[in-house]
């Protein structure tokens, strides 16, 4: 699954931050841009994959702009266009992959729910024991 478009990318930072990072705007936009949206694509599932069963079932709209970041920066580094402003968003995305991973952050809205089985959602935990044996005001 793809988090993010060329569209999205040109709707967050422009056309030109798009074309800056591209060798060729022509040849790139058609081979290089797709690439590196499946591989940001794909180094986000890594880091989800320690959380959640992937690929999700949709594309969760806080997922988008990390995606865009780490796209930008595989774009930029494979033609030498890398500045520190990219370097820094893909830092900070990855960063906030990690905290995905370890669940100190969460896909808000479009975190993954189980039924209950009594119509409610929850997170997918349950836990379940025996009857307590002992307790006040209960008998030998």
């Amino acid at each position: 699954m793809v988090y993010a478009s060329e569209a999205d990318i040109i709707e967050l930072y422009g056309e030109l931050a798009l074309l800056d990072t591209l060798a060729d705007p022509v040849n790139d936009r058609l081979t290089a841009v797709p690439k590196a949206i499946a591989s940001a694509s794909a180094e986000i599932d890594a880091y989800l994959s320690a959380r959640y069963r992937v690929p999700l079932a949709s594309a969760p709209a806080v997922l988008v702009r990390p995606a865009i970041d780490i796209t930008l920066y595989v774009l930029a580094s494979a033609h030498t266009r890398l500045t520190d402003e990219l370097r820094k968003r893909y830092e900070d995305a990855i960063a906030f992959l990690a905290r995905l991973s370890t669940g100190r952050a969460g896909l808000g809205a479009d975190e993954p729910r189980v039924d209950d089985g009594a119509g409610g959602q929850t997170s997918g935990a349950a836990f379940e024991a025996q009857p307590r044996l002992f307790g006040r005001g209960r008998g030998l």
